[in-house]
């Protein structure tokens, strides 16, 4: 009994946790250069045998969260500041000695001509040099597709740079669409791809999303029904225990 209800109270923990996890995919369906999060589960087997017979499930629970770097959709914006990545890599951004790494290419010139995102972070260039442009005479960017840089039809030396990490695994997402890597070090790709004028869409498909969630729900509706069940036998047994 003990074991049961165990059972089935990590199971309705592990649901809503999922539940919460396609929630914030959800929320973030429009934001752009966002990457879902998946979780996988882990059962939790009754002794040290846990083979296909084992019959003592005690409980489950989040094994990993994993976030799915897969490519978002291009959405044009027409706007030149604004910068998508078509394939791998990630934006190198910086604040306060705080290094960060991004998809989401919405950036500003601020008026000493760093290249920003709009949280005030700033972008980091060739040579691991912060993003600056020369934009006094003007202020009509033009990006190639290789990340070189034109202001007024005037070649700069400054260059959008795309970095590469060792491990996927190995960012850890601190918000929406901005990630801090906990190991390893950031390599400038060699060979990349940049479109000017449009950005990177969420890689979250709404449909797959609103499916999960219906089955996440009707998961946890059963394991909550179970612990409704355990508690009312208990009760029974209270009552019989008295008599």
């Amino acid at each position: 009994m003990g074991s049961g209800k165990y059972s089935a109270l990590s199971g309705a923990v592990s649901r809503e946790q999922a539940i919460n996890n396609i929630a914030a995919n959800l929320a973030n369906v429009s934001t752009a250069g966002f990457k879902k999060d998946r979780l996988s589960f882990a059962a939790i087997l009754k002794g040290t045998q846990q083979t296909e017979k084992a019959a003592g499930i005690n409980h489950t629970r989040v094994r990993t969260t994993a976030t799915d770097f897969n490519q978002g959709g291009l959405r044009t914006t027409g706007r030149s500041l604004d910068v998508a990545i078509d394939g791998p890599g990630l934006f190198k951004i910086m604040k306060d000695n705080t290094t960060l790494y991004t998809r989401s290419g919405s950036f500003v010139v601020d008026s000493n001509g760093l290249v920003q995102t709009a949280d005030g972070y700033t972008v980091i260039g060739n040579g691991d040099a912060p993003l600056q442009l020369d934009t006094t005479s003007g202020k009509d960017i033009a990006i190639s597709e290789s990340g070189e840089i034109a202001v007024n039809g005037i070649l700069s030396d400054a260059r959008l740079a795309v970095f590469t990490v060792p491990d996927d695994r190995e960012l850890v997402k601190i918000s929406n669409n901005l990630y801090r890597l906990d190991s390893g070090e950031a390599q400038p790709m060699q060979q990349y791809r940049v479109i000017q004028g449009s950005l990177e869409t969420s890689n979250v498909n709404m449909m797959e999303e609103m499916t999960a969630m219906i089955a996440a729900q009707r998961l946890f509706e059963a394991h909550t029904k179970a612990i409704e069940s355990f508690a009312k036998i208990s009760e029974k047994q209270d009552e019989l225990g008295s008599l």
